[in-house]
């Protein structure tokens, strides 16, 4: 039995294309001869032998007297050495003039050799084309290999490279898109079957299409080029008209496609909500460098750069607005929810707006109360007034405590929680409890604490966030006071690592320094004592130095270098070197100076030991903490000691790894020292608990870098000791 099926696919000349139609069977032997009828279809009836393709047996049908999307009764009849058989079937007029964009794309995080492939390819094959989806690949690619900067720059002027992601990077291109859609792996296991899953890839994707173009991002982001692309981008231009199927870059699908660019998405986090109206009102330039950062760090990073943009974007709209307590609303639309304040000492207040007094809790040196309708992107202020009623917690009576929105009872015999209202996972709570009210929410404590707040339908933390203040107006819009005010003020974020000196090679570690990097420098080790010393710049000119640290005994054919580079440019000098006969591990540092910030790089030199079966650790914990106990209100160090069997100094940085409910308990996140040879650091961090912090015990780890050597501490258990005040 034959059958017939309609496709999408179109030969001849584009002005009079023809509709391909697929006909299997499996008795077709040696030439095979057809034409289908119907009406308005146009075959050949004594045309040539069928060319085999990608989907069988492919005849070429005219079917210019119908229009896209018709369905025409018709059928095929087939010769062959077996025979001739004749099928009826549906003929669905197709719709030539589509293209198929497949997009080669490499990923940030993947290994060098994957973007060299991409590259290679790329000036093999003129038609290969591919994207670059982060900048974050191509600095320390372009850092690495300045040998290869003219090559990438001549096929992103070509259009033949797309930079896809950071508006400001290395190379200067002006990125279109701020992301890629993820990638097929188009596995296949002949050209054939990878044609085809490219076809069934358009069909699913053309109903979706807002003009007639889809892109099919192809590969893996951490892979080499997908070997199937170039092979169907040729094969195929030469069996088929319509659908084109050719390799793009995003560039070609959106601005030669005529599709509309989606818009970037905008960061719409507190941080950059209150610096964008800090910095209209005040006129302080926005924290870019520290919000471009938080967007790619390591999650405490980011929490610790986006809580500092924060903390600086309040200060400077709260000096512009005069009140004891100012809330403020970083949505878009009005908020009425839960604000908490910590006074600088214990004081028994109540909250008061416009005259009126406020249900107020005062727990300890916290006063937590509802702020009602908080303008967008706005504020509202309040008044901390002094009395003498007590605002407290207050014990209940009784396994349950009640919101107006939810009622959560405890069953000491089932060990249930039950909850009644809308749908809320129950907590984890073991008895016995006790139930504690207030005039702002009723609590449940137990193995934990649990609070229902009244008047608040959600669970999650609070958007708004509350100031202590000065005095004043009650309620304001941020855009009603741009006009009124416009003075410069300072700086909303961090503007440069607070750690130095920046490893070179920090992409083993970490994204690229806060502010970027204007130049770097590299060690290549070309032999025992001979080393390449490599200095590019990635911004503008410069003049700096290049100072060798050698260990003791060490000399060196040049231990300064002057060196002046264009923008952009890179130069390189080799170093011959002479080693002492002490054996072990020589660190040899290249240090780039004069830039606002220094930039190293380390080669680990070894003199042969007599000893090789018992060879010296270069790096490793000498000490770091069981735990680290402290009470609220109180802190305590957490030390950790590095030692170093190497015969020169490391510079080492120390990141403390914890859980997210810790990181305003311990910091910084990162600290950093110079480990002398053969010697010891000790590296600290500090473990501070607020008079507000809830007791509770947390493991952490501190992790610490040395050029690229990695060692991490065992796990220190932190534990903030005591009871909450009341309850």
């Amino acid at each position: 039995m034959i059958a017939a099926e309609s496709t999408e696919l179109f030969v001849g000349p584009r002005t009079a294309p023809l509709q391909v139609v697929r006909l299997t069977s499996p008795a077709l032997a040696g030439p095979v001869h057809a034409h289908v009828s119907g009406p308005g279809l146009h075959s050949p009836r004594h045309g040539g032998a069928l060319p085999p393709g990608p989907f069988g047996y492919e005849l070429g049908v005219d079917v210019s007297e119908h229009a896209p999307g018709t369905v025409v009764p018709a059928r095929a009849v087939v010769r062959s050495a077996a025979g001739e058989e004749s099928c009826a079937f549906s003929l669905v007029v197709g719709t030539p003039g589509w293209t198929v964009h497949l997009v080669g794309h490499v990923a940030g995080d993947a290994p060098f050799a994957a973007l060299r492939a991409h590259l290679d390819l790329a000036l093999t094959d003129p038609a290969y084309r591919f994207a670059v989806t982060s900048v974050e690949l191509l600095q320390p690619y372009w850092d690495t290999f300045p040998q290869h900067r003219s090559s990438l720059l001549r096929l992103i002027a070509e259009g033949r490279v797309e930079v896809v992601g950071s508006a400001s990077n290395v190379v200067g291109a002006r990125p279109l898109l701020s992301s890629l859609p993820p990638g097929s792996p188009l596995a296949a296991a002949s050209l054939g079957e990878a044609e085809r899953s490219v076809y069934s890839s358009f069909l699913e994707l053309r109903p979706f299409a807002a003009a007639p173009h889809v892109m099919l991002p192809v590969g893996t982001p951490h892979a080499a080029p997908n070997p199937w692309v170039t092979a169907i981008h040729h094969d195929w231009s030469a069996r088929y008209t319509w659908p084109r199927v050719v390799c793009s870059s995003p560039r070609d699908y959106y601005v030669r496609g005529g599709v509309p660019v989606p818009r970037a998405p905008a960061d719409d986090s507190p941080a950059a909500v209150f610096a964008t109206h800090a910095s209209r009102l005040t006129g302080a330039a926005f924290p870019s460098a520290a919000l471009t950062r938080a967007a790619l760090a390591h999650p405490r990073e980011a929490f610790d750069l986006q809580t500092d943009v924060v903390s600086r974007s309040l200060d400077a709209l709260t000096s512009a607005v005069d009140s004891s307590v100012v809330v403020w609303n970083p949505l878009p639309s009005p908020c009425s929810d839960i604000v908490s304040v910590h006074l600088p000492s214990a004081r028994n207040v109540h909250v008061e707006f416009e005259g009126a007094v406020l249900p107020t809790l005062v727990d300890g040196v916290t006063v937590t109360f509802l702020a009602r309708d908080v303008p967008a992107h706005g504020w509202r202020t309040y008044s901390l007034v002094e009395d003498d009623v007590d605002h407290g917690w207050k014990r209940g009576c009784g396994t349950e405590i009640a919101s107006a929105h939810y009622v959560l009872s405890y069953d000491p015999i089932a060990s249930l929680i039950a909850v009644d209202g809308p749908p809320l996972e129950a907590p984890r709570l073991i008895g016995p409890v006790t139930v504690w009210y207030s005039e702002v929410g009723e609590r449940m404590v137990g193995s934990t604490t649990f609070t229902l707040w009244h008047d608040v339908p959600h669970l999650d933390p609070s958007p708004l966030v509350g100031v202590l203040g000065s005095r004043s107006p009650a309620t304001g819009t941020l855009d009603a006071e741009v006009s009124r005010l416009s003075v410069a003020g300072p700086p909303l974020g961090p503007v440069a690592p607070a750690v130095t000196p920046i490893f070179a090679r920090y992409w083993l570690h970490e994204p690229a320094p806060l502010g970027g990097l204007a130049a770097n420098v590299h060690l290549e080790v070309l032999g025992p004592t001979r080393l390449r010393v490599v200095v590019v710049s990635d911004a503008e000119a410069f003049t700096a130095t290049v100072r060798l640290t050698l260990p003791d005994g060490w000399s060196a054919s040049w231990e300064a270098l002057p060196v002046t580079l264009p923008a952009g440019g890179h130069v390189s000098a080799e170093v011959s070197l002479r080693p002492p006969r002490t054996p072990g591990c020589h660190p040899v540092r290249a240090t780039l100076e004069g830039l606002p910030f220094e930039v190293y790089d380390v080669a680990l030199l070894t003199v042969p030991e007599w000893d090789a079966e018992d060879p010296v650790e270069v790096l490793w914990v000498a000490s770091s903490p069981p735990s680290v106990t402290v009470r609220p209100g109180e802190s305590s160090r957490l030390r950790v000691v590095m030692a170093s069997g190497a015969h020169g100094a490391l510079p080492v940085q120390a990141r403390v790894l914890s859980p997210r409910s810790t990181w305003d308990l311990v910091g910084p996140f990162c600290v950093g020292g110079l480990l002398p040879a053969r010697g010891r650091l000790p590296l600290d961090f500090t473990v501070r608990a607020p008079a507000w912090a809830t007791p509770g015990t947390w493991p952490a780890v501190v992790r610490v870098t040395a050029g690229d050597l990695v060692r991490t501490t065992a796990p220190v258990r932190v534990e903030v000791a005591g009871y909450h005040p009341r309850p």
